[in-house]
């Protein structure tokens, strides 16, 4: 495949961002499309021909300690969070998510992105009006999953309460960690709605081998949103 052939290209000792193993792959496969890229990504990843070690880093080497999961957010994510970073300095308790971060786990990508805001329950109301007034297009509150499948449309922003005792990233406060993704994915609808269900053991293979997960962690906060059996199992917990 083309594909070995780029990666010949690549040393073992070295480190690549996005950006390089893009331009390495388009001089073996000139008309390579972004999207072609990031499946292509995703594909060697799975295969263990690339390892993701770090936010934007890749070796071809397997290494021996799983990495933190860092989320890789859309301009628009980015956007948003830093609208309200700037907008409430005093804002801590908010995580944003993106159903096309799941891509890098899911046999059949999310081509339509969603943008999840989950934010303290006490503000989370006022936030959503105010976002309302930044962003054109829909906006959504708290959905259900009949609101969710009538009003969504691409790019929809939606507003939800963030679970008290959530696992948070202490050095990135803002970013969601792997284990409230896997419990996010099962136990609210509007994000479940995003993807196929048959894909869910396919997702937490994915992460778990890929990424360190807390599981005291990621138990825990099953367990405070009601989902602690099928994370269990989904995890390999339970045959």
């Amino acid at each position: 495949m083309w594909t070995d052939h780029a990666l010949q290209d690549l040393s073992d000792q070295e480190e690549y961002s996005r950006s390089e193993l893009s331009q390495v792959f388009l001089r073996e496969k000139p008309d390579l499309t972004d999207s072609a890229f990031r499946w292509t990504l995703y594909n060697l990843q799975q295969e263990q021909k690339l390892f993701r070690i770090d936010y934007d880093t890749y070796t071809t080497t397997k290494p021996k300690i799983l990495p933190e999961y860092r989320p890789l957010y859309t301009d628009k994510a980015k956007n948003v969070l830093n609208r309200l970073s700037l907008r409430f300095p005093e804002l801590l308790d908010f995580v944003v998510f993106e159903s096309v971060l799941l891509n890098e786990f899911l046999n059949h990508q999310i081509a339509q992105n969603t943008i999840y805001i989950q934010i303290d329950k006490d503000v989370s109301s006022f936030v959503f009006d105010s976002l309302q007034e930044d962003f054109s297009g829909s906006i959504l509150y708290k959905p259900d999953k009949k609101e969710f499948d009538r009003y969504w449309t691409k790019d929809c922003i939606v507003v939800l309460d963030l679970i008290s005792q959530a696992p948070l990233n202490l050095e990135s406060p803002h970013e969601i960690p792997a284990e409230k993704l896997l419990v996010d994915i099962v136990a609210e609808k509007s994000i479940a709605a995003t993807f196929s269900p048959s894909e869910l053991p396919f997702v937490f293979e994915n992460i778990i081998n890929s990424y360190r997960i807390d599981m005291r962690k990621l138990n825990r906060y099953a367990g405070r949103r009601g989902k602690a059996a099928l994370v269990r199992k989904l995890a390999g917990g339970e045959k």
